[in-house]
């Protein structure tokens, strides 16, 4: 590192990956700063990768101001053997496109996908659940670092993504989210991705920036039809007539690299392709009906369990029949999310999934 910093401006020019904010702000910074940056990242279970790490992914060696390092929790899977696709969209997710997210990513991420995605609310949240509730692999890429308060509602998903792939950012460890951070950090998703697939969107959204540079990167873009009347799904059917291929179900998209990734993809007919409805998650993403009998659910899992109901509660009232603090009830809750034991809505409630019967197993 020391006689990297010590070869000057001239030098980090040459490499080619700089942007001039970035050498403007390595020229004020000494290498000191940098080393504790690192040691601090590592001492929180952070790595640190740069383009010359065989672990950096070869994907984003391949876009425009790439990143120059990118802290990591977790473990990047492998996205030269699978087909990595983003799913993003809008925050203010109509009920039917949380659905739809969250039924296409199950069913990638079961026919060899991984799932990229930023982890803000909405869309995104949907996506990466629907990865996990496949026992599949999921990268989340912040606009903030890592272990930065930001969006603490969702600090037990990002957890489990840590363990099921890996959270992402170029930003040293706890830089606090700033609204200009996140369309810099959309090229990243794009990136690192053979295709972005936009569920939902305004006609002014960061997801439609994501999809354009995707577009700049010559990768995919696809989008989920929506109803024409609804605000958030403007942009989506815009993409549509621009030229970005409608998609109801996962093979829409796997099938574009079946030839890419041939021993990976499963294309077999049947349930996996179901198409989305509107008015549910087809069979192989729906929730189970109870909480699979082989799932060890934490003590604090089954106090969460025991205090739903099938009416939607809120928070507040669950934590008070659990005795629960709001970390360990957001975590339990993210729990029995994934194992399809609880169902979330708007507003911060959670209740039984419809048509859930008691497994006393878990009471």
């Amino acid at each position: 590192m020391r006689e990297f910093y010590e070869a000057g401006r001239e030098a980090w020019l040459l490499e080619g990956y700089f942007t001039p904010k970035e050498i403007a702000n390595m020229t004020v910074h000494p290498l000191a700063e940098a080393e504790a940056t690192l040691e601090y990242a590592r001492k929180n279970g952070q790595s640190v990768i740069t383009p010359d790490d065989g672990e950096y992914p070869f994907l984003l060696r391949q876009i425009h101001a790439w990143p120059c390092a990118l802290f990591v929790k977790g473990t990047i899977p492998d996205l030269s053997s699978r087909p990595p696709i983003a799913v993003v969209g809008t925050r203010k997710a109509t009920a039917t496109g949380r659905t739809a997210a969250r039924s296409i990513a199950y069913e990638l991420a079961r026919k060899g996908s991984v799932i990229v995605s930023g982890g803000a609310l909405g869309i995104d949240t949907a996506a990466h659940k629907g990865a996990l509730q496949a026992s599949g692999k999921t990268i989340c890429v912040l606009g903030c670092g890592i272990g930065a308060d930001y969006l603490m509602v969702n600090a037990p998903l990002r957890d489990v993504i840590a363990q099921n792939g890996a959270l992402i950012s170029e930003y040293p460890p706890n830089t606090q989210a700033m609204s200009s951070n996140f369309p810099i950090r959309n090229r990243i998703i794009s990136g690192l991705a053979v295709g972005t697939l936009v569920v939902e969107a305004a006609h002014k959204s960061g997801s439609l920036i994501t999809a354009n540079y995707a577009l700049e990167q010559d990768r995919d873009v696809f989008a989920v039809p929506a109803d024409i009347c609804s605000p958030v799904s403007q942009g989506v059917n815009h993409l549509i007539r621009d030229g970005a291929k409608p998609v109801c179900c996962a093979q829409d998209v796997l099938e574009e690299y079946q030839e890419r990734f041939p021993d990976k993809i499963c294309l077999d007919g049947g349930e996996t392709d179901d198409m989305i409805k509107g008015n549910g998650i087809p069979k192989a993403g729906r929730a189970e009906a109870n909480p699979s009998p082989k799932m060890v659910l934490s003590d604090d899992a089954k106090a969460v369990y025991a205090a739903l109901t099938g009416a939607p509660v809120h928070l507040s009232v669950i934590g008070g029949k659990a005795k629960l603090s709001a970390s360990r009830l957001l975590s339990a809750l993210t729990e029995l999310e994934l194992c399809g034991a609880a169902q979330s809505y708007s507003g911060g409630r959670y209740s039984l999934p419809r048509g859930h019967s008691r497994n006393t197993e878990f009471d």
